[in-house]
């Protein structure tokens, strides 16, 4: 399940819907770093794979709840900063 399907949607627009098509997330996922490099002055080159993929919709759930917050926790170097 995931609200960022479709790109450009705002706020109460977003609609969370399943995932039924697995194969097209890590070029979604991709596009979405894109549009970040293209706004930040340091740029980030990432990797999606499914497990990051998945963790990154969890924690989309998680912080786009109301008072949303997690704690990530892993060993050094495993990209918890990235996420």
């Amino acid at each position: 399940f995931g609200d960022y399907l479709k790109m450009g949607v705002t706020g109460e627009d977003r609609v969370y819907e399943p995932i039924n098509d697995n194969s097209k997330l890590p070029k979604l996922m991709d596009t979405y770093l894109e549009e970040y490099n293209l706004s930040s002055p340091k740029t980030m080159q990432l990797v999606f794979f499914m497990d990051a993929i998945e963790h990154i919709s969890r924690l989309a759930r998680i912080l786009r709840s109301p008072r949303g917050n997690a704690m990530l926790v892993g060993l050094g170097g495993s990209g918890k900063q990235s996420l």
